[in-house]
């Protein structure tokens, strides 16, 4: 089965009890994806429902089987209580849940902020749900994954058998609290918990910073926790573009890691000529339906089947 495990789940609409903070809505967020998607002309109340039958019409017209749709807790207070101020992004587990019902073919990976008072018990519901892992991006959610407090909460993923899918290093693309809540090393308490822990984009940090991105952290990782794995997400794009080289010439990544796009993030086939030429490049370049793009892309560049179909081994299905 292969699955891309890593879709944001794009919700701007507050009746679909999700949030998004006017530095977002008014800003380059809502500018990409109404460009990326082509959806300039959908007016903004109808936006949300756009963006998921684009994404049903793009995976059923792919050589994908599913694609993860992320979800996306909010931050929390001292208290565990709804900090909606220092909140840019909010995608209920609710919608994310609804959304994947419409499609057999969207799976849902719901996200439970470990700080809110209700963690476990919002981490049990979820699961029972149908959810395939958990998303979190601790940079800016806010939150040091690190915090003894929060061994509970990965003790219970570890008994259920839900993954992390956690992002990893740098975050570019969502206002930041803390770019040091990214750290691999972070998320040994998860693992010594015994859940299973997804690093998303495998720690590297991005063209902006390789030279300080935590990617040689997450390698040195493998070795220790058998659990521990990565996503390719956005290693096709500008962005991140450089990290698929390192991950392909290491014999114990290429065992652990996992598809991804980091959709709508774009793909850029066009940063790879040095390796496929740019003719091949190009043939890439024109393939319209995003998802199948980033797919290709990998699969040029020596992404083998098998890491292709080991999402579907490592996700609570």
């Amino acid at each position: 089965m292969l699955i891309d495990l890593h879709v944001h789940l794009i919700a701007m609409n507050e009746a679909n009890g999700c949030y998004v903070s006017p530095k977002l809505s008014t800003g380059m967020m809502y500018f990409m994806l109404s460009r990326v998607l082509k959806l300039q002309n959908v007016e903004r109340e109808r936006i949300d429902e756009a963006y998921r039958d684009k994404l049903i019409e793009w995976v059923t017209d792919s050589d994908l089987d599913a694609i993860g749709m992320l979800a996306f807790d909010a931050v929390y207070d001292q208290n565990g209580e709804y900090d909606k101020a220092r909140t840019h992004l909010y995608v209920s587990n609710d919608y994310c849940l609804d959304v994947c019902s419409q499609s057999d073919r969207l799976i849902p990976i719901c996200s439970v902020n470990p700080q809110r008072k209700d963690a476990i018990a919002e981490l049990e519901r979820v699961t029972r749900a149908g959810s395939a892992a958990i998303k979190l991006l601790p940079n800016t959610q806010g939150f040091d994954p690190s915090n003894d407090a929060y061994r509970p909460f990965w003790r219970r993923m570890g008994e259920l058998g839900i993954p992390l899918l956690s992002h990893t290093s740098f975050e570019h693309a969502l206002p930041v609290i803390d770019q040091r809540f990214g750290k691999p090393e972070l998320l040994r308490p998860a693992l010594e918990e015994g859940a299973t822990v997804i690093a998303a984009h495998c720690a590297g940090g991005g063209v902006l910073h390789l030279l300080k991105d935590d990617i040689q952290t997450w390698l040195a990782m493998l070795a220790e926790y058998p659990k521990l794995y990565g996503d390719i997400s956005a290693m096709a794009s500008m962005a991140r573009f450089p990290y698929i080289h390192t991950v392909l010439k290491h014999e114990l990544a290429r065992e652990r890691i996992l598809l991804g796009s980091d959709f709508p993030i774009p793909v850029s086939p066009l940063v790879f000529v040095p390796q496929l030429g740019f003719a091949r490049a190009m043939a890439l370049r024109r393939i319209e339906n995003p998802l199948q793009r980033n797919l290709e892309t990998f699969r040029a560049l020596g992404v083998d089947q098998t890491m292709l179909d080991r999402s579907a081994t490592i996700l609570k299905l």
